[in-house]
Order: C-alpha cells, then sequence, then structure tokens
C-alpha cells in the first residue's frame, strides 16, 4: 500500500511536532487504526494496524477499504 492510497482512503495525517516523521490515523468512535510512520517505510511500502494491535496488519488497500466500510456502516459515531 502506498502513502496515496491511505490519503485516498480519506486518512489523516499527523505530524511529529520535531517535523521530522508523519504517521495517518482513521478513527471510527473509540476504533483507531495507525500506520507505519514515513521513517519506517521501505520502498513505498506502508501498512496499517489495528491501535495497540499490532498482530492485525494491513498491507492491501482493497482489503482496508471494505474494512472501513463495514465499520462505517455499522457505526453509531
Amino acid at each position: 500500500m502506498t502513502e496515496k492510497d491511505l490519503i485516498e482512503l480519506d486518512f489523516t495525517r499527523n505530524d511529529e511536532e520535531d517535523g521530522d516523521f508523519h504517521y495517518y490515523t482513521y478513527d471510527i468512535g473509540s476504533f483507531c487504526l495507525i500506520s507505519t510512520s514515513n521513517d519506517e517505510v521501505e520502498n513505498d511500502e506502508w501498512f496499517v494496524e489495528v491501535f495497540e494491535t499490532p498482530e492485525i496488519r494491513f498491507t492491501n488497500p482493497t482489503e482496508l477499504s471494505a474494512l472501513l466500510t463495514l465499520l462505517k456502516n455499522n457505526s453509531n459515531c
């Protein structure tokens, strides 16, 4: 997945105060998805994890889009 994919999926860019790196998040209620930070990306291959649950990782933008659709359609937020 590329940084462009994250932007197209409406993830929010978060810049660290020192400006050295950034990452992306997507929040639905208290459920948060978080990307790797740009200083950890290799070959423009980003990934997204469920916040504080690194064993659940998404690398395919199509699968991530399907998850977001399910979460949005079933959320009261």
